[in-house]
């Protein structure tokens, strides 16, 4: 998967929003967000204040459309594995490795949106109205309701007991992938972790 900041504005030099967003993932993944400053962002754009609010209203909306804009194309890949025609449980696994790709790929940004909307900050609170962490948790219910919606079809089938909550092991197993991520818990060889990950959830660590 090609990283966020490889891709964008590479169609369009003059682009000024892209440039914008492309500064933005570098200076929020770096500093955070509380720390991070829309002069920074400027600076590193090499574009004039009045361009960026032309285009965003404040920082919180430009990190918000970051993060909806980098998350896009994975969203449609997790899509694309959701409709696809693999068996449930090949499902799960080529889901999980995605997700390693991708969070693996945009593993400083991600902390950084995580951290706040739990409210990790270096404040101590999250910088975010509760109007404004609401959408970034939407942001997450979808993610995770592909999880959520490739159990459901392994229930439906028969591959998994009918008494298993897909919520909730849909939530389990994303919490899992994000642990593997920002613990460095995952190899040089995704596809290994990935597989240890699907069997793990799927089979549990007992003997028997």
């Amino acid at each position: 998967m090609k990283h966020f900041r490889d891709t964008i504005g590479s169609h369009d030099s003059q682009n000024k929003r892209q440039h914008i967003l492309q500064a933005a993932y570098v200076v929020f993944s770096r500093k955070g967000y509380h720390r991070a400053t829309v002069d920074e962002i400027i600076a590193l754009a090499d574009t004039g204040k009045g361009t960026v609010y032309n285009y965003f209203v404040n920082k919180e909306q430009l990190f918000y459309t970051l993060i909806k804009e980098c998350s896009a194309p994975f969203q449609t890949i997790l899509e694309d594995i959701v409709n696809s025609s693999e068996p449930p449980f090949q499902k799960i696994e080529t889901m999980i490795k995605a997700f390693l790709e991708f969070y693996v790929e945009n593993a400083d940004l991600w902390r950084v949106m995580m951290h706040e909307v739990r409210g990790f900050g270096v404040t101590g609170s999250s910088n975010f109205s509760q109007e404004q962490l609401d959408k970034y948790q939407t942001c997450f219910c979808e993610t995770i309701g592909m999880i959520e919606k490739v159990l459901v079809e392994a229930k439906e089938k028969g591959a998994i007991r009918a008494s298993c909550d897909a919520t909730r092991a849909a939530h389990c197993l994303f919490s899992v992938i994000v642990t593997f991520v920002f613990r460095c818990f995952v190899t040089e060889d995704i596809s290994e972790t990935a597989h240890a990950i699907t069997d793990l959830f799927l089979y549990g660590a007992a003997s028997q």
